[in-house]
């Protein structure tokens, strides 16, 4: 009897920050890594389930963060020894306040509340939003974790060392702006690529070895 392959949520795209009622603030994320992921995945023959912000063949779709959060939780609810894999450029900030400005005068809107066009002046206050990788083992998810750093080439590696040590994760990819470093950070090292199908390659291989 052939043993159950561990299962992945494979993570991508990024989740809406709403601003008001039709508008709304997104980082640049595609979900590219983490359908091509699936892809490699599935040529193991590793099950792996898609959550994505934008559509795609066999994904779950999110669109806020609130959207997003719930949606992993109820999968590490079915799966809380699977794999999760957060290749998602996932906001660092969320909104706590918008003011629309006319004549001088700073009025607050609410996000159910449309800004007018003819204001002369739109504020947004951004807050640190909590970290959703941080929130995995506190909803119950006791798997392998695969962490993304995505920041300036100089720090990158550093970043991506802290996040591991802090999330006790099975590997950190570290990719940079200019995407000259393409690197997988784990407990052994810094092991560096030369492309992204190369890291992907080997991250989907560890993946597959995890499973």
């Amino acid at each position: 009897m052939t043993a159950e392959r561990r299962r992945w949520l494979l993570v991508g795209g990024s989740p809406r920050i709403a601003v008001d009622a039709v508008r709304f603030l997104q980082a640049r994320g595609s979900g590219a890594t983490a359908r091509r992921l699936r892809e490699l995945l599935a040529e193991s023959g590793i099950p792996s389930d898609l959550l994505l912000s934008d559509p795609a063949e066999g994904a779950t779709v999110y669109g806020d963060r609130s959207d997003l959060d719930q949606a992993v939780r109820r999968w590490i609810g079915s799966n809380p020894t699977g794999g999760i894999a957060l290749s998602a450029a996932i906001n660092d900030w969320q909104v706590a306040s918008v003011d629309v400005e006319r004549d001088g005068v700073a009025t607050p809107i609410t996000r159910d509340d449309k800004a007018p066009s003819a204001a002369t002046a739109l504020s947004i206050r951004l807050v640190p939003a909590p970290k959703l990788i941080d929130a995995l083992r506190g909803w119950g998810h006791t798997g392998p974790l695969i962490g993304f750093k995505y920041e300036a080439a100089a720090t990158v590696i550093g970043s991506a060392q802290a996040l591991l040590s802090r999330t006790g994760a099975s590997a950190v990819v570290a990719n940079s702006l200019s995407g000259t470093v393409q690197a997988l950070v784990d407990a052994q090292g810094v092991r560096r690529f030369t492309d992204r199908s190369e890291l992907l390659a080997a991250l989907a291989e560890r993946m597959s070895a995890i499973a």
